[in-house]
């Protein structure tokens, strides 16, 4: 059976898988290294006994190439690094460059919470929100790999100031800083943590967040025709803490898109990387 080789590359750490079949046989996590040339030199080193690497960037890509079009957040300069071509060369076996987001959905529809799913949303809550659409059981690209992005959608247009340059994306209030900045400190688990020990505040930041993603994946369903979504990402732990606001906003558009339903991801922390690792089969 063959080993495939899965790589969710982070802004500070960067998460690997081994699958076999359906199954993740090996894993582990380490610091995101330096720039663009050190990591795929980290990653050849992972890949002895795999036939396969598929390796997912926090970023746009351009998948034919192989070349991380623009990926701000890792250490280093990847705008124009030649992902594919150096993977291929130093590890010698097929690759596929994807983004983070559409790894994480193929993953959820093949393996996870959308299993038997044709037609999802996804939504990834970590530093930002990704986001990626799967129609009649596969997952869309967009000709830089960044089909879905919900976290761009903007919701309060007069909101903060988004790495985008746009104002008032769903990211800016449902991403990790943004649940902070609405807080005021600490970090998104320790506002989660104040929200469940009866903070006001902590409370209002992520009902807040909850509004700010319906106001995302209502917009979605509206364009796309989907009732149903996927929500993970290290914030989606406190997905509990949203669903209020999240629900009313969504009920708010039944009229339009009919009933949505939520689901939380099921695959947890690595399921970037396993949907990378999926990609890579498939570019054999």
């Amino acid at each position: 059976m063959t080993r495939l080789l899965g790589i969710d590359v982070g802004g500070t750490y960067t998460k690997w898988v081994v699958v076999e079949g359906d199954a993740v046989a090996d894993s582990g996590t380490v610091p995101t290294p330096p720039g663009p040339e050190e990591t795929v030199r980290l990653v050849a080193s992972l890949a002895e006994d795999t036939g396969s690497i598929g390796i997912g960037l926090p970023g746009h890509v351009d998948r034919e190439s192989g070349t991380a079009l623009f990926v701000p957040n890792p250490p280093g300069d990847w705008d124009g690094y030649p992902v594919g071509a150096r993977l291929r060369a130093l590890a010698g076996m097929p690759v596929a460059v994807v983004n983070d987001a559409r790894a994480f959905a193929l993953a959820e529809l093949e393996l996870g919470a959308a299993r038997g799913l044709a037609d999802v949303l996804f939504a990834v809550l970590g530093t930002g929100v990704g986001g990626a659409v799967a129609l009649r059981g596969a997952v869309l690209v967009g000709p830089r790999d960044n089909l879905g992005e919900i976290g761009h959608v903007t919701a309060a247009p007069w909101g903060p100031a988004c790495c985008c340059g746009n104002r008032g994306c769903v990211e800016t209030f449902a991403g990790g800083p943004g649940i902070v900045r609405a807080f005021g400190s600490g970090t998104a688990a320790e506002v989660a943590e104040a929200a469940r020990a009866g903070d006001g505040r902590a409370a209002r930041a992520f009902e807040r967040a909850g509004w700010a993603l319906g106001v995302g994946l209502g917009d979605a369903a509206a364009f796309f025709g989907v009732g149903s979504v996927v929500v993970g990402g290290g914030v989606s732990g406190a997905l509990d803490l949203m669903r209020l606001a999240l629900d009313a906003e969504l009920a708010r558009r039944r009229p339009m898109t009919g009933d949505i339903t939520v689901l939380p991801a099921v695959l947890g922390p690595m399921a970037g990387a396993i949907g990378a690792a999926l990609y890579g089969r498939r570019s054999g």
